[in-house]
């Protein structure tokens, strides 16, 4: 009985370790000769200077077109832009200019320090759409360290003195909402929590009573 013939398989030879390394002397040697051979000197393979000022004049070119870009791109928004562009993100002239775009927003936007978010105390912090929407300006100084009730605090001292008919026939007569805190800031310390917690119960009176 005859069996099927298999097929072969070529392999290539394993190299053995002292053959590859006298391989890599071999070309390491040829290198060196080629080296030792040049007659080209340092100063041969120094960039011209009028190339290398040429080079940089191009990357100042394109971080200018990139400030130009995202400025236009950035319109009258107040949050940063991100070009939508495919390119070599290694390239100089690429990083050249998104640092341009990025630059040029950020000082449209008054973003001083850079980092994609305009803070209070940066040029383009609006206090009067940013934040609690308040400016110093707007806070009385009975606000002065109402802290996290800083709101609500301003919103208490705008109020008019009103009043409300108890169902038994007597009156109450609240006085202006500053007054109401200054006496407030006498018994606690503003800014606390006991102090934030009776300036909220005097608020709900308010709407229950004035807005009821």
């Amino acid at each position: 009985m005859r069996f099927p013939l298999l097929p072969r398989f070529l392999a290539r030879r394993p190299r053995s370790a002292p053959i590859a390394a006298a391989g890599a002397a071999v070309i390491i040697l040829g290198g060196l000769a080629a080296i030792g051979a040049s007659d080209a000197t340092p100063n041969d393979h120094t960039p011209k200077p009028e190339r290398t000022a040429m080079a940089k004049a191009d990357r100042v070119a394109a971080y200018n077109t990139g400030w130009k870009a995202g400025v236009a791109d950035l319109g009258t928004g107040t949050t940063p832009t991100y070009p939508n562009v495919i390119a070599d993100g290694n390239d100089p002239y690429t990083v050249a200019w998104a640092d341009g775009w990025a630059d040029g927003q950020a000082k449209a936007l008054g973003d001083d320090n850079g980092d994609g978010t305009v803070d209070e105390d940066e040029s383009g912090w609006d206090c009067h759409t940013r934040g609690n929407r308040l400016c110093a300006s707007d806070v009385p100084p009975e606000c002065a360290d109402a802290r996290e009730a800083l709101q609500l605090c301003v919103t208490v001292a705008s109020r008019a003195p009103y009043g409300w008919d108890n169902p038994d026939g007597s009156r109450v007569d609240a006085p202006a909402g500053r007054a109401i805190i200054r006496d407030l800031n006498r018994d606690m310390k503003p800014g606390t929590p006991e102090w934030t917690g009776e300036l909220a119960a005097i608020d709900a009176e308010y709407r229950e009573h004035a807005q009821g």
